[in-house]
């Protein structure tokens, strides 16, 4: 124990707290959990000293936080059971990424979204893979051809004798979510990167994987063969991200990590992982509850405690039901099908009604 650390002080970073639109935690809140992220293993500095480290973390604590307008509803009623908050407190303090494993519908998504809520750190930036995905789509996107465009326009406007200056590479060239995450993690407030369904990925992506996460850094080809040492690109944007979002300044053709961002990697257990891989993450498999209780707990959370009192007993019949069929062989369902059975049933259509099982057996298929 620490020789400061009192037996009752808790330094968990993250805690277990169920956000709602009406909860959140405050700025004083976030920089108080963010201030137990401890300096890094020697192995994971990515070149800062500890004292660097310590000096840049509590200025980063000091600036303002993301405002919460801006946060997501994935975020919103998600309960975390203690393995995922004990493996998401040591993936921020060891610097590993975290790889989520469980059925579709279990919550893997919503824990990214709800530590990122909840600590006040950027993102999720989220990359969504599929069987065609690259390394380099998570890095960065150069648009060689729509650049080539506006240079041919460009000569055609000044004419043969005219000089044309060549575009900006900058304004053709946008970090992606891995390059962003990796840019905005600053020393004790890391970035959020959600790589979403990894088990979808060509065989080679996990190995691909293993030198950035391993290096922290990685390098665009496009801007290290420039002379100018300093270049500005176009940021990583997401559906919510706001338009006039400035550029980045990058240097030398150099994305740096000075702390590892904490990286969320969901699988559906489709498909095994080379051990190298494996060894470098963290492993939660996320169980949906087992009980009427813990089912009732997740609905307490997502939908209006006194309408959901006034349906009691309806409520209940359906978690058993649920509960019934998921106890079967070969049966897999997922918790948001039971959100989707019990929402039906707020707004007025009990589904459990003789004449609507057709649609209750459709909302309950297994996966």
């Amino acid at each position: 124990m620490p020789k400061d650390q009192t037996p009752e002080e808790d330094l968990r970073i993250y805690r277990r707290l169920t956000l709602s639109a009406d909860s959140l935690p405050t700025p004083e809140d976030q920089q108080q959990y963010l201030a137990h992220i401890p300096p890094p293993p020697p192995w994971r500095t990515f070149g800062l000293s500890e004292e660097k480290w310590v000096e840049d973390a509590e200025a980063n604590l000091k600036k303002s936080q993301p405002s919460a307008d801006n946060m997501d509803p994935r975020a919103l009623g998600f309960v975390p059971s203690e393995n995922a908050i004990e493996l998401v407190n040591a993936a921020l303090c060891l610097r590993r990424p975290l790889l989520i494993e469980g059925n579709p519908g279990s919550g893997k998504t919503s824990l990214a979204y709800a530590v990122a809520c909840q600590l006040g750190l950027p993102g999720p930036y989220r990359w969504s893979i599929v069987s065609r995905t690259t390394l380099k789509d998570g890095l960065y996107a150069y648009d060689a051809i729509g650049r080539l465009q506006e240079a041919s326009l460009l000569r055609q406007k000044v004419g043969e004798t005219g000089e044309v200056k060549e575009p900006d590479v900058g304004n053709y060239l946008r970090l992606g979510p891995m390059g962003m995450a990796f840019h905005q993690s600053q020393p004790g407030r890391p970035a959020v990167l959600l790589i979403d369904e990894i088990d979808k990925s060509d065989i080679d992506l996990p190995n691909d994987l293993l030198h950035i996460f391993e290096e922290g850094f990685f390098e665009i080809p496009e801007l290290a063969r420039l002379e100018s040492n300093s270049v500005q690109v176009l940021p990583y944007r997401s559906q919510r991200d706001d338009i006039d979002k400035k550029k980045i300044t990058l240097e030398k053709g150099f994305v740096q990590c000075k702390e590892f961002p904490l990286v969320f990697m969901t699988s559906n257990e489709a498909r095994e992982f080379p051990p190298a891989f494996l060894r470098r993450c963290l492993r939660l498999s996320l169980k949906q509850p087992d009980t009427k209780e813990g089912f009732y707990e997740i609905l307490e959370k997502r939908f209006d405690s006194q309408h959901l009192k006034q349906l009691d007993e309806p409520a209940k019949k359906l978690i058993q039901e649920f509960l019934t069929r998921i106890q079967k062989k070969d049966v897999k369902l997922a918790t948001d099908q039971l959100l989707n059975a019990v929402y039906l049933l707020l707004e007025g259509r009990d589904i459990t009604q003789e004449n609507r099982k057709f649609l209750l057996e459709t909302i309950f298929k297994s996966l």
